[in-house]
């Protein structure tokens, strides 16, 4: 423990092997395992950052459990690490390819889906029921919009197809796995659903909504009658002027929500890897072209229309609220699911897609350490290892960047937080921890325990401003602060910082900024 402590001690110094952050950041890296792993290392959250999806009957997962696959588009290439085969399923990680079957069922042609579902961030929760001012869902990525484009399948499919076995074989097709299965209990977990304080789900809210803002209109309503019923059914329940009844339109009106919502929950339960979302990156980022990485070869499996709109869409919205922060901070856009994957582009870097996987999911819904792995990675300069690259018409620039770039040293980017963690506790002094025990509050009779938390000068400010309790302690140095999270089930339920008793004469004004 104590030399862990030492080799800890002196990555946060940048001392491990004579690398600074600045110069590591600015050299160039073969992408490979042992960076990969570094990256997972180097921004491990210590346990009770996050937690895994709830409300999802069916779900089991598994928080231990963290892939990332990285693809060059150019080659096909992938390399992954951690548990790039676990599968997990997608759930709104199915939203892209949902639009895109929406998009060519409707002609191929993205303006006319446009007309029906928006292009634009919401800043609204992914469950929130909120239209646009021209009564369109605001984008495809929330679940009213998701809803509303499965709607469209089901109304667009042609006679005598089932809408669903259309999405799988794109996913098939996108993913180049043609052994893709759905989890039936778990689509069906979500499909019956309800809240125990609650009479219906969310989702069957959503569903409302859209009946309730005339989503679907009379014309788009027959064709699906047709489709679902047939010609002899529909002619039977019309007026003579070719509209349906009234009680027939409203049992249609039914029958279509609970057709795409079941649809819906389905392709959320499609069960994939890492390596099966980083296809699909590369095909929309490619512009629907999809390489063999066995022989080289580029095949058109998407119109570049579609691939690109719905690309754009994911860009923008794909995070939820967290989207536009996510562009601009990490330069990545993609698509999150609430099982912990993500997928999408890293913008800093032309030709390099990215999937990962961890459970624990921030406020958002969106797997917090798999957005510090992507950001990391578009912080570094990469060079992804390729045989191919000498065949592939840009021979001598890339074999000069490959002779350039290293391979990224072990712990070149620091100490991860939870290794940090275990160094504050570690160094804690009894009399501190007698004094943070004593500080605790006590519920249901019983006084709540702490773990260590790593110092953030950002946070100490909102702290201060809740009067947040400051305790002085002898063991903590300089004017460094840290924090000491009060925790129940692993989760923080509030915060006690811990500053240095010599320091605070002399720093007491900065320290409460």
């Amino acid at each position: 423990m104590a030399a862990d402590l030492v080799r800890i001690r002196n990555a946060c110094e940048g001392m491990q092997a004579g690398i600074s952050p600045s110069a590591v950041y600015k050299k160039a890296f073969v992408v490979d395992a042992a960076l990969l792993n570094e990256v997972i290392r180097s921004r491990t959250s210590p346990a009770g950052k996050g937690r895994p999806v709830l409300g999802i009957p069916g779900t089991n997962p598994c928080t231990e459990k963290r892939a990332i696959s990285l693809m060059d588009t150019r080659t096909g290439q992938i390399v992954s690490v951690g548990d790039a085969h676990h599968r997990f399923s997608q759930q709104s990680m199915s939203k892209p390819t949902a639009m895109a079957l929406a998009i060519q069922l409707m002609g191929g042609r993205p303006e006319r889906y446009g007309r029906y579902i928006g292009m634009q961030a919401s800043a609204l929760p992914y469950n929130d029921a909120t239209l646009a001012p021209d009564g369109r869902p605001f984008n495809s990525s929330v679940n009213i919009g998701a809803l509303a484009t499965w709607m469209l399948i089901q109304i667009h499919t042609p006679q005598g197809r089932d809408p669903f076995e259309g999405f799988l074989s794109m996913m098939k097709s996108l993913t180049g796995n043609s052994g893709l299965t759905v989890n039936e209990a778990m689509a069906i977990g979500e499909f019956d659903f309800c809240p125990p304080d609650q009479t219906t789900s969310r989702n069957r809210q959503l569903l409302a909504t859209l009946d309730a803002s005339g989503f679907v209109d009379d014309d788009s309503l027959t064709i699906y009658a047709v489709r679902k019923y047939g010609n002899t059914l529909v002619n039977a329940n019309s007026t003579r002027d070719g509209r349906l009844t009234p009680e027939f339109a409203r049992s249609c009106r039914r029958a279509l929500s609970e057709d795409a919502f079941l649809s819906y929950c389905r392709a959320c339960a499609v069960m994939v890897n890492t390596e099966d979302m980083a296809n699909v990156a590369a095909v929309f980022r490619s512009g629907g072209v999809q390489v063999d990485v066995e022989n080289g070869t580029r095949r058109q499996i998407l119109p570049a229309s579609i691939a690109n709109y719905v690309r754009c869409s994911s860009d923008i919205s794909g995070s939820y609220e967290e989207s536009g922060t996510q562009f601009r901070k990490n330069a990545f856009g993609g698509k999150t699911g609430v099982d912990g994957g993500i997928f999408g582009s890293l913008y800093r870097h032309a030709n390099l897609v990215v999937a990962t996987h961890h459970a624990d999911l921030n406020p958002a819904g969106n797997s917090g350490e798999g957005q510090k792995w992507i950001g990391t990675l578009n912080k570094l300069n990469l060079v992804m290892p390729s045989k191919r690259r000498a065949t592939s018409g840009m021979a001598r620039g890339l074999m000069r960047a490959r002779l350039m770039a290293e391979q990224l040293p072990s712990y070149a980017l620091g100490p991860s937080p939870r290794e940090m963690d275990a160094m504050l506790q570690a160094e804690m002094t009894a009399q501190t921890r007698r004094a943070l025990t004593d500080a605790m509050p006590v519920v249901d009779g019983e006084r709540r325990d702490f773990y260590a938390k790593t110092p953030s000068i950002r946070k100490a400010k909102g702290v201060a401003v809740d009067g947040t309790q400051v305790l002085l302690a002898p063991d903590i140095h300089g004017r460094m602060k840290r924090y000491y999270h009060m925790a129940q089930d692993r989760h923080a339920l509030e915060k006690i910082v811990v500053v240095d008793e010599t320091s605070r004469s002399g720093n007491a004004a900065r320290d409460e900024d």
